[in-house]
């Protein structure tokens, strides 16, 4: 994480923490980015970014994910369905279940796991 994104994200004295997302727009032209913003005993969450035409690693996951996109323009294949995606759409994938998300504009999206 590079020292503009680490200001974005501040904890308080309560472990409060506040993440801008606004402000982590770096796209990598290689492949999608991958920003975790937090990683703890009962969370987890990252900040996918990806270009026009890239796609995230096929994986599957141990815990349900939730899926909100930020911004952009894509497409959520989670076995053989095929989900459209845009600014707003929320969905959830339960555990075990491949997925893979494709961006057709720039696209960003957060990941929520909940262990």
């Amino acid at each position: 994480m590079s020292k503009e994104e680490e200001k974005n994200m501040t904890e308080n004295k309560s472990g409060t923490k506040f993440i801008d997302t606004r402000d982590l727009t770096d796209f990598s032209a290689a492949e999608a980015l991958h920003t975790p913003l937090l990683d703890t005993d009962q969370l987890r969450t990252l900040l996918l970014n990806l270009n026009s035409g890239q796609s995230s690693p096929l994986c599957k996951m141990s815990v349900p994910v939730l899926y909100y996109v930020i911004e952009g323009e894509g497409e959520l294949i989670v076995e053989d369905e095929h989900y459209e995606l845009r600014a707003g759409s929320m969905v959830t994938v339960s555990e075990e279940t491949t997925r893979i998300i494709s961006a057709t504009t720039e696209m960003r999206v957060l990941g929520v796991q909940v262990l």
